[in-house]
């Protein structure tokens, strides 16, 4: 089995599951069967460009993010990923967001205490 389709479909599934998105779902907004979903996860099928972009739209993620398999660029991916959410936002919804973002990280740590 070929390592690149390997390490794309476990970035994929986690993407998608920590997106809250069943492989059923995925399937239905890429448009494909729910088999072909399962065999990209798992890297045993190659993925055409269509159904890449297809389930890049889906996640709402960019190419980058879901094919960074390197984790010590992974925070440079998610930088990236907040700009590009952050890039259409008013100055009101940024400062939201912001305070948002504040107090789930303050729970976040909190929790773990």
């Amino acid at each position: 089995m070929d390592e690149k389709r390997l390490l794309l479909g476990d970035r994929i599934r986690q993407t998608r599951r920590a997106r809250g998105i069943s492989q059923i779902q995925l399937a239905e907004m890429a448009q494909i069967s729910v088999s072909h979903m399962s065999d990209i996860e798992t890297g045993k099928t190659n993925i055409s460009l269509d159904v890449f972009i297809r389930i890049m739209n889906a996640l709402q993620v960019s190419s980058d993010w879901l094919l960074q398999t390197n984790a010590s660029d992974e925070s440079e991916a998610l930088d990236k990923e907040f700009t590009i959410l952050l890039s259409d936002c008013s100055l009101t919804e940024k400062q939201l967001i912001l305070n948002m973002a504040r107090e789930m990280k303050k729970g976040l740590r909190t929790s773990r205490e």
